[in-house]
């Protein structure tokens, strides 16, 4: 962010801030989905398996790119640096719009928990319907009003961010690993392999993959608050990546098959919360629901903290090179922190309370198109700067080499057409597509309306002065 607004990002918060991105609520309110979409738990586990295999390449490469390019704007940076003006923007407005669609998405799931909780939310002063979707007054407050407070955190600066990220992640983790705990004890294989939950349908798993690129998405973010951190914690920033990567696919995994050990999987289809039921019924107490949605909630609150700071950080870093109006460009005169960027990634909120829950799942699915175009670019970018800049200092090469190039090359194919071809288990609707469109062409608005008094010379000079370079 150029200034951080007072200390350094330490390598747990670091990791945290990755955390923080990708568990949130999806382990609470998505368990249903994805064994519905999986058709049965043993699909789902070889949906999880083939997720993690798919997205290590682009952690590969991220752990090359981030201490080769430590600079605010993360994948802008490296496509930048090895396609020019418009393979920057490319992946900047992607990542933008992966964190912005998040952002919106975990403030709609925060809402339905807070329904959950309090019924009367969700009943009370309807203003209208939207399709099946009741809109109330008070869900448009408690939206709005959560999204006015994480947008404060994020002007106070990068380290207030962290903190709540990790108070986020502390409570996560220790709730998550007490509620496995308790179901792993009480783990009948006969309930799991219920309703045909051994059976094997691998266009189930390659439906579920579409949704979890999306749902394990958010490790990345480690990339732009690297250059917040300093010392120990800059150089590790590749680790704490790839320990957000495994730790938070292992633990939505073992959530999911925790859930479908102790409950039937057709009947947690059917509910909010499977694994908070499945508490409930093991323990007796009811109180436990409680507790684990308002876990949950925590988890949203660490979710949207972290996205918004990444939304800004890109579109900062397309500031900085002259990709948007410079305007953007703009400090908070207080706390150093991009204003006008968190301003305009927020604004993105404002909107989504007033569709109920109409765009929930397009939204992930858009937000799983922009997340590939993110990865793939990012990985070609490490791989075409090796031949361009070969004397750049490049204190951590991809591990595997030319294998995990190769491996990565054919997970984009692979991601891509799984979105993008028709009658593909995972492609996209023409709802889908429609708003893809309505966002590219926001995107293409902005880049429109870019400083063009730069010229390349001054570009590569904005975007190389800031990083050691070995000649």
């Amino acid at each position: 962010m150029g200034k951080n607004g007072g200390k350094s990002i330490s390598y747990f918060g670091l990791v945290a801030m990755g955390i923080g991105c990708m568990l949130g609520t999806s382990w609470l309110l998505l368990t249903g989905t994805w064994l519905e979409t999986a058709g049965g738990p043993l699909n789902l586990v070889v949906a999880f398996v083939l997720c993690i295999l798919i997205e290590l390449p682009f952690a590969f490469a991220y752990m090359e790119a981030i201490p080769m390019l430590p600079l605010p704007g993360g994948e802008v940076v490296y496509s930048y640096a090895a396609f020019g003006s418009r393979g920057g923007f490319a992946v900047g407005w992607a990542g933008i719009l992966m964190n912005t669609i998040v952002f919106c998405w975990v403030d709609l799931a925060a809402v339905s928990l807070l329904d959950e909780l309090f019924p009367a939310l969700g009943r009370t002063a309807v203003l209208y319907q939207v399709g099946d979707f009741p809109v109330t007054l008070p869900n448009l407050i408690v939206q709005l009003a959560l999204a006015g407070a994480i947008l404060f955190i994020q002007l106070k600066g990068a380290n207030v961010c962290a903190s709540l990220a990790k108070i986020a992640t502390v409570v996560l983790l220790v709730m998550c690993a007490i509620g496995l705990a308790v179901c792993f004890t009480h783990f009948d294989p006969a309930v799991y392999a219920s309703d045909g939950g051994l059976d094997f349908d691998f266009s189930g798993s390659m439906a579920l993959l579409s949704l979890l690129v999306f749902s394990v998405a958010g490790w990345e973010t480690v990339s732009k608050a690297a250059a917040d951190a300093t010392g120990p914690a800059a150089r590790k920033a590749g680790a704490a990546l790839i320990t957000c990567l495994l730790l938070v696919t292992g633990i939505l995994c073992l959530v999911s098959t925790a859930v479908a050990g102790c409950m039937p999987w057709r009947e947690a289809v059917n509910r909010t919360a499977p694994f908070a039921d499945v508490l409930v019924g093991l323990t007796g107490v009811p109180a436990v629901r409680v507790l684990f949605l308002v876990t949950a909630f925590v988890g949203a609150v660490g979710v949207m903290n972290s996205t918004l700071y990444s939304s800004a950080q890109m579109l900062y870093g397309l500031s900085r090179f002259g990709l948007v109006s410079e305007r953007f460009s703009a400090l908070h005169p207080k706390y150093g922190t991009p204003a006008r960027c968190i301003w305009f990634t927020a604004a993105f909120v404002v909107l989504t309370p007033f569709t109920g829950k109409l765009l929930f799942l397009p939204l992930i699915n858009i937000a799983s198109l922009a997340t590939v175009v993110m990865w793939v670019m990012s990985l070609a970018a490490v791989l075409a700067l090796r031949k361009s800049h070969p004397d750049w200092r490049r204190p951590v090469s991809m591990p595997g080499g030319r294998i995990t190039a190769v491996c990565g090359i054919i997970a984009s194919v692979f991601l891509a057409g799984n979105l993008l071809v028709p009658f593909s288990p995972g492609a996209l609707s023409p709802l889908e597509y429609a708003l893809a469109a309505a966002l590219a062409a926001l995107g293409l608005a902005l880049y429109h309306f870019r400083d063009r008094t730069l010229s390349d010379a001054q570009r590569a000079q904005r975007i190389l002065g800031g990083r050691e370079k070995t000649p």
